[in-house]
């Protein structure tokens, strides 16, 4: 009898089909690419405004993922000369891998607005012209004045006025252009890695640990850096759970719920019709 994780690797071992299954025509927001790309990238200087595409590239089965770790030294030289180096040994910690039922490479095109962050300018002025405690209070409201007179044992006015120089600065920070989504040049495209897990009987438990058991496993590793748009990559994979399709519905928990749950933990929870 085929098992469901053969069903899962027969069906969406053809990118087209791969490719189905993330864009179901319930999401219409896309809300499992975007977990997908907040779990690869930090987005907290892009707000994504839609998905305008995904293309599934590569496709690898049973891809092994073996846990590694760093360890890192030094070694000192004293004689004939001083000399200090730094070492680091990356190597795996098992011999026993995690598997990853498909690897996809994924294409995902967004239209996005970027912080243009930086300033647009910073001016500094002098602020040495109060000649009251409390007009010192109202230009740097910041400041906790009687613990600050304490710490520079400063008792009088005066003496706070002569003690430094006291500067205040305005930043104005660089304003963003208006957004216009139909710009191509607000168009990027981002590579994603997806590890795709197949879970059966369903189980809610047991698919987010299988998720946290590849992230934890691949914490080590780096994703490809991204030129893109000004956004790290923060995992070298994002993670996907694949149930059966008729799962919930047989223990009274809806795919809507689950799918909600997972994106809460940064996992996507894909359902496979296999009737």
């Amino acid at each position: 009898m085929t098992s469901f994780r053969d069903r899962v690797m027969l069906e969406l071992s053809v990118p087209a089909a791969f490719g189905a299954l993330l864009l179901p025509a319930g999401d219409p927001d896309r809300q499992l690419i975007r977990t997908m790309l907040a779990a690869t990238y930090d987005l907290s200087a892009v707000r994504i405004d839609r998905v305008r595409d995904v293309t599934v590239g590569e496709l690898e089965l049973q891809h092994p993922l073996f846990a590694t770790d760093r360890k890192t030294g030094t070694w000192t030289q004293t004689v004939p000369s001083f000399a200090r180096t730094e070492l680091a040994l990356d190597g795996t910690t098992s011999r026993n891998p995690v598997w990853i039922d498909i690897l996809a490479r994924l294409r995902v095109t967004v239209v996005a607005e970027i912080d243009p962050a930086g300033a647009e300018s910073v001016v500094s002025e002098a602020a040495d012209s109060f000649s009251t405690l409390d007009e010192f209070r109202r230009q740097f409201p910041f400041i906790d004045l009687d613990a600050f007179m304490a710490e520079h044992g400063i008792s009088t006015v005066e003496q706070l006025r002569d003690a430094f120089q006291y500067l205040l600065t305005t930043v104005r920070i660089r304003a963003a252009e208006p957004f216009d989504p139909d710009d191509p040049g607000n168009a990027y495209t981002l590579n994603v890695a997806l590890a795709a897990l197949a879970v059966d009987p369903f189980d809610v438990a047991e698919g987010l640990r299988a998720a946290q058991l590849v992230r934890e496993t691949s914490r080590e590793l780096t994703g490809a850096p991204q030129h893109a748009i000004p956004a790290e990559c923060t995992a070298a994979y994002a993670v996907a759970v694949v149930f059966a399709e008729e799962g919930p519905g047989e223990s009274g928990i809806t795919s809507a719920a689950v799918q909600r749950l997972f994106a809460g933990a940064g996992v996507a929870a894909l359902f496979l019709n296999t009737n």
